[in-house]
């Protein structure tokens, strides 16, 4: 039995010293899928759902689907009511597929081609995102082109930053978006006809726990929409405020306290009220890893266990080609020995299959002890797991994914074979 506090079992259970997944020990998911495997509980994303839109009565949410674009993932988010953010044509064309409709989606990124902008005018969605003065040039062009209206959030790169984030986006010179200081004079300078400014959009950063730096990032961001409504003289319709809710990573680390972040944002929109009427402004967050990372687990088996120097390394059939965060972050998600969570022994290195010595998913872990044909589990896989990855890193076969939905394991997306290295290869 796992002792301590572990918050990524929060959403999991154990049965004769086994990690179970929705009630399904993890071995029966070997058995029926094979590994390396990425499996999804249905129940958790849609938990982490309903809290947030419990908690956050009255906001949109939109979910970021760079964190995990599994049909399945989108879909059930989808019908709970998320819109979608996209980040590319690639995640316009996954929200497009599932029905989501234009006006639930909007359009991120700081490089967007003019195919995108075109695609993204052409599709009617709700707003782009713009970054820069550029990119609003380029879209005023392709909107006038195509005579079609388009909505607009501004990207504002703030002063501020939310120190603790381990990803800041924003305070200091930035690819993303327009620096605050100076976007009242660019926007002065360009006449606008098709494109209809409706708000702004701050993404503070990634990873965040602290409530009182969520809650600072919340109230600069609601003045600075408030401020630039005014100054630029457009009607405020939208406010998105990005997200950045952090799951914990680390044994002790405590979940976000989302109660007291909702009570925090209602204490600042009631400061404000009696100055703007938001009464026609859409509030929104966009959210991915908070909805989906903790719903994640990938499964992977050990081929070899070898001692070298005093240390003990635990190689498995699955490495960072499959899940590269652990080696891109510099940071360790929690991994057990799924198969054995009552085993005891020295911390070991996990390692995977590649001819590369930066393939480790976990350094000098204490997971117990591990042998060949058991399986270890890496938690809150669900974002930047399979999407962040390197698939065709060395020419290993694609994992497959799996969701679980209400108690049945369905195959989501099937595993690869040795031709997956012909992908797209032509000529040869």
């Amino acid at each position: 039995m796992l002792t301590g506090r572990r918050p990524w079992m929060d959403y999991f259970g154990e049965s004769d010293g086994e990690l179970t997944i929705s009630g399904l020990k993890v071995s029966q998911l070997e058995k029926r899928f094979g590994t390396p495997l990425y499996v999804y509980d249905l129940s958790v994303v849609e938990k982490k759902y309903r809290m947030v839109k419990e908690a956050l009565e009255g906001f949109d949410i939109f979910y970021s689907i760079k964190a995990n674009p599994n049909l399945h993932i989108m879909k059930l988010l989808s019908s709970l009511g998320a819109g979608m953010e996209v980040a590319s044509t690639g995640e316009l064309f996954l929200a497009k597929k599932i029905g989501v409709s234009p006006s639930n989606i909007i359009f991120a990124g700081p490089g967007k081609t003019d195919t995108e902008l075109r695609e993204a005018v052409v599709s009617g969605i709700y707003a782009v995102n713009v970054e820069s003065l550029g990119e609003l040039k380029r879209l005023e062009l392709i909107a006038d082109e195509l005579q079609r209206d388009v909505g607009v959030a501004l990207r504002i790169n703030t002063r501020e930053t939310a120190e603790s984030a381990p990803e800041k986006m924003v305070g200091g010179s930035s690819k993303f978006g327009f620096d605050e200081e100076t976007v009242v004079s660019e926007l002065r300078s360009v006449a606008l006809n098709r494109c209809r400014i409706l708000g702004i959009h701050v993404y503070t950063g990634s990873g965040v726990l602290d409530v009182e730096e969520l809650l600072a990032a919340f109230k600069r961001i609601l003045r600075l929409a408030c401020a630039l409504s005014q100054e630029l003289k457009f009607p405020l319709r939208f406010i998105d405020f990005g997200g950045g809710f952090g799951v914990p990573y680390s044994e002790g680390e405590e979940p976000l306290d989302l109660l007291a972040y909702a009570e925090g944002v209602k204490s600042a929109l009631d400061e404000v009220s009696g100055e703007f009427d938001l009464s026609d402004t859409r509030l929104a967050f966009e959210l991915g890893r908070y909805l989906v990372a903790e719903s994640g687990v990938y499964l992977t088996k050990v081929i070899d266990v070898k001692e070298s120097r005093g240390s003990t390394y635990v190689i498995t059939d699955g490495g960072m080609n499959q899940l590269i965060r652990p080696v891109f972050m510099k940071t360790d998600h929690p991994t057990v020995v799924a198969t054995a969570l009552d085993s005891k022994g020295r911390p070991a290195t996990i390692a995977g299959p590649l001819c590369t010595p930066i393939d480790v998913i976990a350094s000098e872990v204490e997971i117990g002890t591990a042998d060949v044909g058991d399986l270890i589990a890496v938690f809150n896989a669900g974002a930047y797991g399979y999407s962040m990855s390197m698939l065709y890193f060395l020419s290993h076969p694609l994992p497959a994914e799996v969701v679980i939905d209400k108690g049945t394991p369905i195959l989501a997306r099937r595993r690869g074979g040795v031709e997956d290295a012909l992908i797209h290869q032509v000529n040869y």
